[in-house]
């Protein structure tokens, strides 16, 4: 192997090494208290993520990628199924709610119940950006902490009286610790959510 080849070898698996060192998880910002990270939490009006969402019921499996765009108490939701084809899309804003399912446009005053009158998931929207989070909202009870002081199970009521046991399985590793792995579930109707990013 002639000598400036194996010079520039040398160097590039110098380089590779060097940078091997900091493939470390990144953590953003100093570690924070359970209060300041709910402080925190609490703020956050503008987000969007992605994430794989399953929705069993006994009407039906559906699974597929969401994407939740949340600005203030608007938000919009658009799912899709593996192929790229539109499960539903859901638009609410000041009171007003416009679903699309199956090429098909829908209003109403409330996303859940339309929801539910059109596809048979009765699904709670209402306290979402909540729950997506990682908070509980002020009509929950059961709530349970790990020792780190995050919550990690708690009972919500949706507006037609169902109640639903949310639990958190995973959380990202940065200071905020937002969840990652949510399982949401009433008598019939078990969502499984895997968030793969979030836009804060």
């Amino acid at each position: 192997m002639p000598k400036a080849v194996k010079i520039l070898f040398s160097l590039l698996l110098l380089t590779f090494l060097l940078s091997g060192c900091s493939l470390k998880p990144r953590t953003d910002g100093p570690i924070l208290t359970a209060q300041q990270r709910q402080d925190r939490i609490e703020q956050l009006q503008h987000f969007e993520l992605t994430a794989t969402m399953g929705i069993q019921s006994p009407a039906d499996n559906v699974s597929g990628s969401l994407l939740w765009q949340q600005q203030a108490d608007d938000y919009r939701a658009r799912m899709n199924n593996s192929f790229g084809i539109s499960i539903f899309r859901l638009d609410s804003s000041a009171g007003s709610t416009r679903l699309q399912v199956r090429g098909e446009d829908y209003q109403a005053s409330n996303s859940s119940e339309l929801m539910l009158a059109l596809t048979g998931w009765s699904l709670p929207l209402d306290e979402m950006s909540l729950w997506l989070k990682g908070l509980a909202g002020d009509h929950a009870s059961a709530k349970e902490y790990d020792e780190l002081g995050r919550l990690i199970a708690f009972t919500l009521q949706d507006r037609s009286g169902d109640h639903w046991q949310v639990r958190y399985e995973s959380f990202f590793s940065d200071s905020l610790a937002l969840p990652r792995r949510i399982v949401v579930q009433s008598d019939n109707i078990r969502i499984r959510l895997l968030i793969r990013s979030w836009q804060l």
